[in-house]
């Protein structure tokens, strides 16, 4: 019934679609040679609060995770569980399930977790990265309580023939390939990619949390360990292909697959000996996504649909000797979605707008453990979720415009709730780029099925998550000769009630349940300083967040608590130096102590993780060869040998290297 609910919709948005270009091909339209851009916005003008992170710094980390790249350059705490292990995302003090990530227009998040690990993202699958904050996320969907980051690719019509070829090595084994080549004219345009990345993973590490103690002292003697257990190896391909049918049609197909295989490693406290509680993961992905986009003279329509196919396998087991190996786990999950989306825009006037729109997502999932002969060894589940909007923009004058957007969602067709935006902008001097931004809305996230089904633990009288955000913010730009600088700063409030989280139960498992109120608050900054002194050029980042997430549950234990690894402070800096051929660039990051549980304890080590500071450099020389470019760049990573955790219990490592060969023809 849900597919096929799914299927009638799907045919009602491609016909919706037809209706609406063939009502648009007036017979007066005149026919150019470059697409039109439709609408008008006063200059320094954004109907929404976001950040883009530039190509300096995509370039420059085209060999490391999405993890890495965002914690870098924005605001958003990264949790790590170790090098190459699973990387989850905090924004705005919010769970890894408030932030949504889409590729192309097709969401990431798994619809049986809810979050994205951002360890198996490779940046060199991606040309732009957006993120986009708050209240900014329901431009897109409903359900990102702190927001949304958007992963784009884009033709590049003057494009005939390029490509490049990479290639690293670095510290416990670590290697990296990757290589593309793009053909195309003004009317088609090819991109090929494919890379490889592998490590042993075999660094050393300090164990403070299984140490013996000298009988004479009384001092403790932590031994050094070895990371064993922890080797990856992922690998992956992308196809594009981009058509420009006219000068009013285009249209382009993305397939992105990739294989994901590590070994997860014991926690530090783990005695038992390196044949037992052997941890493998596999995991297939197949992503394909096809999008035709119609430009009229006064309006633009959108048709995108979408499919992700996904296998994981995760297996634990003990070496016998002299008998095969024995299996306690043997998980496997299967995900298959299906994804539509359908816009109109119209252009009114020059300084009214309006748009419309409606996405359809049908998500099915098979999880089973084959190693428990039950019924219950898992789940079997299917939804279908819709969402509808209507937004309308409106420029009041050269000083003041706003933005009004109503949703409705709908999962299996059942009305879960009505989420309102509304967004004003004001430029007090509109010669002057100074902008004044506040918006104020509501927001839904449904629970994931393993929130609702999994087995044993999953809870389906779970509600949704209900969530009252607001912010404002200022943004500014100043000119200093040939020198900018830009500012950005910005205050957020939410209230979630009904919040989802993960606690244990005296039953020995894990249990989701719902937090009657949890409050998130803080502050945002950015600054950018880049320009030029002599022959140096120079680009100078930095981004700060101050963010309390509290349990303000009524007689709760937890009452005023903030909540487990959101840290209150994080900051990071960028300094980009170029001089000719060589450049230096240096990456600083700060987090403040996270709490490992609710009640904020510091009675033990277990209870809290300390401060910790990250130094990386990276300097490299580009030589000129003919029309091609040869760079050699080399990398150190935690230049001052910091000890530090991002979670309990998984180690993370000291000092290493990395060199880097690529080539750009």
């Amino acid at each position: 019934m849900r597919l096929k609910s799914f299927l009638m919709c799907s045919i009602l948005l491609l016909s919706l679609a037809i209706v609406s270009v063939k009502a648009q091909s007036l017979k007066d339209t005149l026919q150019l040679q470059t697409i039109q851009i439709i609408g008008q916005k006063a200059k320094g003008k954004s109907n929404e609060t976001r950040s883009v992170i530039d190509s300096i710094a995509l370039i420059r980390s085209i060999t490391v995770r999405l993890s890495e790249l965002i914690s870098q350059n924005s605001s958003i705490f990264i949790k790590e569980y170790g090098r190459g292990a699973m990387a989850t995302a905090s924004f705005r003090g919010t769970a890894p399930s408030h932030t949504k990530v889409s590729w192309n227009g097709i969401e990431l998040n798994s619809p049986m977790l809810g979050m994205v690990d951002f360890s198996l993202i490779p940046v060199y699958f991606t040309e732009e990265v957006k993120i986009l904050h708050g209240s900014s996320s329901l431009f897109d969907a409903a359900g990102a309580l702190g927001g949304t980051i958007h992963l784009e690719n884009k033709a590049n019509w003057s494009n005939t023939f390029s490509g490049k070829l990479l290639s690293s090595i670095g510290s416990y084994h670590t290697f990296d390939e990757y290589a593309q080549i793009n053909l195309g004219n003004r009317k088609i345009q090819s991109k090929s990619a494919i890379y490889y990345n592998a490590s042993q993973n075999d660094f050393p590490f300090q164990n403070k949390l299984n140490a013996t103690m000298e009988t004479q002292t009384g001092e403790y003697i932590y031994r050094t360990e070895k990371n064993a257990l922890a080797d990856y190896r992922n690998s992956g391909f992308l196809q594009e292909l981009y058509l420009q049918i006219n000068s009013n049609n285009t249209l382009s197909l993305k397939t992105w697959w990739q294989q994901n295989e590590r070994s997860i490693p014991n926690l530090l406290t783990n005695e038992s000996n390196d044949a037992a509680n052997i941890n493998r993961q596999v995991e297939n992905t197949l992503r394909s996504v096809a999008e035709w986009k119609h430009y009229g003279t006064k309006s633009r329509l959108n048709y995108l649909t979408g499919i992700t196919h996904q296998n994981s396998v995760y297996k634990l087991e003990n070496k016998v000797s002299g008998a095969p190996n024995q299996v306690v786990i043997d998980a496997n999950s299967v995900i298959f979605s299906l994804s539509n989306k359908f816009s109109y825009r119209y252009q009114l006037k020059e300084s009214c707008s309006i748009e419309t729109g409606i996405s359809s997502n049908y998500h099915k999932v098979a999880s089973e453990n084959r190693k428990i002969a039950v019924s219950t060894a898992g789940y079997n589940k299917a939804r279908f979720e819709t969402s509808l909007y209507v937004k309308l923009e409106k420029q009041f004058n050269p000083n003041w415009s706003a933005v009004f957007l109503f949703r409705e969602e709908l999962i299996d067709l059942k009305h879960k709730g009505l989420i309102p935006l509304l967004r004003i902008d004001f430029q007090p001097i509109s010669s002057n780029k100074l902008l004044f931004n506040g918006s104020a809305s509501r927001n839904i996230h449904q629970p994931t099925l393993n929130d609702l089904f999994y087995l044993p633990g999953g809870n389906p009288l779970l509600k949704s998550e209900k969530g009252n955000l607001f912010d404002f913010g200022a943004t500014d730009s100043f000119l200093f000769g040939i020198n900018q600088l830009d500012l950005g700063v910005s205050i957020f409030y939410s209230i979630v009630n009904d919040w989802i989280i993960w606690l244990p139960t005296f039953q020995g498992f894990w249990e989701p349940g719902n937090i009657e109120k949890v409050i998130s608050r803080g502050l945002e900054a950015n600054f950018k300083w880049q320009g030029r002194f002599k022959s140096i050029n120079y680009v100078l980042k930095s981004n700060y967040a101050f963010t309390k997430t509290e349990n303000l549950s009524a007689n709760s234990p937890a009452y005023g608590k903030q909540l487990p690894y959101i840290p209150e402070n994080s900051a990071n800096m960028n300094v980009h130096l170029s001089y000719f051929k060589i450049y230096f660039d240096w990456m600083w990051n700060y987090y403040s102590k996270r709490y490992t549980t609710t009640a904020n304890s510091q009675e033990s080590i277990s209870d809290y993780l300390y401060p910790y500071i990250m130094n990386n450099i990276q300097a490299g020389i580009t030589f000129p060869v003919e029309n091609h470019k040869l760079t050699a760049e080399c990398k150190v990573l935690n230049i001052f040998n910091e000890d530090y955790r991002t979670v309990l219990q998984r180690p993370m490592p000291g000092r290493n290297y990395q060199f880097v060969l690529r080539y750009d023809f």
